[in-house]
């Protein structure tokens, strides 16, 4: 049975044809296609079926080579379908059938022939749960659960909630997300609704609540590693609970207004991971996420305050790798802007920010600018190291029972570093223009695992050109991720 790969873009019966040297000798042999069976797919409809494997069943008059060439159109539609973790593919004599006395060739007897696909599908149905704890958002709880065969037609339902009931970060995040296929499986027609509570009384003041959702067009192509999404956004924000200290530029946005974008991101991704099968810890490539929006803010209460923008934002990652991956350099750097040609103030909930243990750590939660900014960056280095032996020994062979954690290479799945890291960032109207640039750095230990992993770190930070101590936060920070599943790692 041939495995599915990202990289692999042509079935293993082509290859094994090629190897055997039939194609070179009988690529004109006439076939005539008296079947095509599907062995493994009974939790699939066989509509699903009929439109990945379209392109084959249309006919069933062939040379080898075009039979040849039409089972490797309909084995990448199955890949594409990414619902599957193994699909083989194989060619049989079915002397059986009986075959038409009209046909397209009859110079050459017929071969009747039949293809038989052979394919595992992947877990369909998980559900996760996490306890997370930080500096930032005391405890959460993150629930979600996956159908990725809605309808027996490979139709993805996603719910998710995020929910922290502590003061003074309260939040709950949910969202449920629905992914069809069309036609063609790389594309994904999309519908994606969300309701938020966060109380960011903290560092705005204030408090928010946001209910929409997004209609649109999903693109993967996992054998070039890209994703591109475009389509309309709706949500409606509302900022209340406002203290009455205040500033008067949040207090402006008090009430309901009703957002409607374009958006649209792109993803290109070409990584190599430690571990091919957790692919947690990455050691070699780079990633680059680009994300715009046109939108337009509108005050439900009147309706003539509004204003229209474009927002972008470029995110970039760089891993590299030394010493037989002992030593690993993962250079980050994002950058975002807002151009609006109105007078008039973007929304709050539109702004940049920046701080916080997932942002820039050594400062407290979006405290680089509380009010937000038009523009940002951050650039950062961070150096993981192997912990020496002495200290932690990995489990480095394959083990008969953790097949799922273990590639059978010796590397390790789920791996601890010491880590150093630095980094420069800014939220400003004019990042060209204002020098007062906050930096931090720090060391500590990382150890990931997707199920349990925990981060420690001291950090020191600093306000440059400026002699403002607000949002550092010296001293250790710390994250702790603890889950389960229903599922396994692959």
């Amino acid at each position: 049975m041939g495995k599915t790969s990202e990289t692999t873009k042509y079935s293993d019966l082509l290859t094994t044809l090629i190897a055997q040297d039939i194609l070179t000798s009988s690529s004109s042999q006439p076939v005539y296609l008296s079947s095509v069976e599907v062995i493994g797919g009974e939790t699939f409809s066989s509509d699903f079926f009929k439109k990945l494997l379209g392109p084959l069943v249309e006919t069933s008059d062939y040379t080898l080579s075009q039979l040849v060439e039409n089972i490797t159109v309909s084995r990448d539609r199955l890949v594409k379908a990414d619902v599957f973790k193994s699909i083989g593919v194989s060619l049989h004599s079915d002397y059986s059938a009986s075959i038409p006395q009209v046909l397209k060739y009859n110079k050459d007897q017929l071969i009747p022939t039949k293809v038989i696909f052979d394919v595992e599908a992947s877990n369909l149905n998980a559900g996760d749960g996490f306890l997370n704890l930080n500096n930032d958002d005391n405890l959460n709880v993150n629930l979600n659960y996956l159908n990725n065969n809605f309808n027996e037609n490979a139709e993805s339902v996603n719910f998710g909630v995020n929910y922290n009931p502590y003061k003074p970060n309260q939040h709950l995040i949910a969202n449920a997300k629905f992914l069809a296929n069309l036609n063609d499986p790389s594309l994904k027609f999309l519908f994606d609704l969300f309701n938020t509570h966060q109380n960011n009384q903290a560092w705005q003041q204030a408090s928010e609540k946001t209910t929409g959702g997004l209609i649109g067009l999903q693109y993967t192509n996992k054998l070039k590693n890209l994703y591109i999404l475009t389509g309309l956004s709706l949500a409606k924000r509302t900022i209340h609970d406002i203290r009455d200290g205040a500033p008067d530029e949040l207090k402006y946005f008090s009430g309901d207004y009703l957002k409607s974008s374009i958006v649209n991101q792109l993803v290109y991704s070409n990584v190599s991971f430690l571990n091919s099968i957790t692919k947690n810890f990455p050691i070699n490539g780079y990633n680059v996420t680009i994300s715009n929006e046109i939108s337009s803010n509108q005050e439900q209460d009147n309706i003539d305050n509004q204003t229209g923008f474009g927002k972008s934002t470029i995110s970039t990652n760089l891993f590299a790798s030394f010493a037989n991956n002992n030593i690993t350099a993962h250079l980050f750097n994002d950058i975002g802007g807002i151009y609006s040609p109105s007078s008039n103030p973007i929304h709050v909930s539109d702004r940049f920010y920046l701080g916080g243990f997932h942002s820039l750590r050594g400062f407290s939660k979006n405290s680089i600018n509380t009010s937000g900014a038009s523009q940002f960056f951050r650039l950062g280095l961070t150096l993981y190291a192997k912990v020496p032996s002495f200290i932690y020994s990995s489990h480095k062979n394959a083990a008969a029972n953790i097949p799922s954690l273990e590639d059978g290479i010796g590397y390790e799945a789920n791996p601890l570093r010491l880590y150093t890291t630095g980094s420069i960032g800014n939220v400003s109207n004019n990042i060209l223009q204002d020098k007062n640039v906050a930096s931090s750095i720090g060391c500590g230990f990382r150890y990931i695992n997707h199920w349990a992993n925990f981060d420690i770190g001291y950090y020191l930070a600093q306000r440059h050109n400026s002699d403002s101590s607000i949002g550092i936060k010296d001293g250790f920070q710390f994250s702790v991720s603890i889950g389960g599943s229903n599922r396994n790692v692959q």
